[in-house]
């Protein structure tokens, strides 16, 4: 048997007793295309989504969008942004909210309500799985695999 034979047929073992569930795409971070914001770093993404810039860095007012709860991309970006449950995640808005601080982010339904958001706010930032993001947005960053 050749080698390329091998690796073809390990690969397809490998690929065939890999649960369905867990091939999915990758999460990104996106702001509206018109911006003028490039990158971001995991920590300037973790203060706007939880509400502690308002701003980005060239002074265009920050206006993040959320998934609703039950959506399961909004567990996943939470857990890779922070390494946090959604309840823990909650329990912090819950604080906030009470305190009178400051307000979540809006919440939308679905990954495509997110792009729609972001594409018609100057200060959009979301997030999508990255086969999602088109010019109407910017990736500003991606969650290592």
């Amino acid at each position: 048997m050749t080698k390329g034979l091998l690796r073809f047929l390990l690969l397809s073992v490998w690929l065939a007793l890999m649960p369905a569930g867990e091939a999915q795409a990758e999460l990104v971070v996106i702001v509206n295309a018109r911006s003028g914001v490039a990158v971001m770093t995991r920590n300037e993404i973790v203060n706007i989504f939880f509400g502690r810039y308002r701003q980005f860095f060239n002074g265009v007012e920050a206006q993040p969008v959320d998934l609703v709860d039950s959506h399961p991309d909004r567990a996943r970006f939470y857990k890779a942004l922070v390494g946090k449950d959604l309840s823990d995640v909650n329990a912090y808005w819950s604080r906030q909210v009470f305190s009178g601080r400051m307000q979540p982010p809006e919440k939308v339904n679905t990954p495509d309500e997110i792009l729609k958001w972001v594409a018609s706010h100057p200060g959009g930032i979301g997030f999508v799985e990255l086969t999602k993001a088109d010019a109407r947005v910017r990736v500003v960053y991606e969650f290592a695999p």
